[in-house]
Parts: structure tokens; sequence; C-alpha cells
């Protein structure tokens, strides 16, 4: 596969290689979320919630969304078709 050359992209990427990522992975990206909500109108991302405590020892919480594995090859066929062809 072709390296992601945007934010949509790497996200997707991350999905294929890893089967999930969230927030955490990209803590760099402020489209983040609507990046996420761009790719599961296409596939169908499952979405589980982390709590974590932070140095204060305040809770919180985040998304990790999971793909399918049934959905991978989709999600490559996906990924494959954001390149402009030359």
């Amino acid at each position: 596969m072709q390296q992601p050359t945007t934010n949509f992209q790497e996200i997707l990427f991350t999905l294929i290689e890893n089967g999930n990522c969230s927030i955490m992975d990209f803590p760099y990206l402020s489209g983040f979320r609507t990046r996420i909500s761009e790719i599961k109108e296409q596939l169908n991302l499952h979405k589980n919630y982390v709590t974590k405590i932070n140095k204060f020892g305040n809770h919180y919480s985040y998304a990790v969304h999971t793909l399918d594995v049934i959905d991978k090859q989709k999600a490559i066929e996906l990924y494959d078709s954001t390149f402009v062809k030359k």
C-alpha cells in the first residue's frame, strides 16, 4: 500500500494496519473526529470507550474505533480509491 498523503488516508491506514485507532493515536490532528465520521459513512466501525485517570486523579474517557476483520478488504479498496491515478 502507498504511504498516506492526507489526514483521511492516515487514519484509514492506521485502522487497516492496527485494526483500531483513537484520538490518542493522533493528538496533533484537530480534525480526527471529522475524518472518523467520514470513514464511518463508508465502513462499519465499532466504538468502545476507554476510561483512564490523569495525573491529577481525574477520570477521562475516549473512544477507540475498531474495524471489523471482515471489512478490512473493503477498507483497503477505499484507501486505494483515495489516490488520484496519474
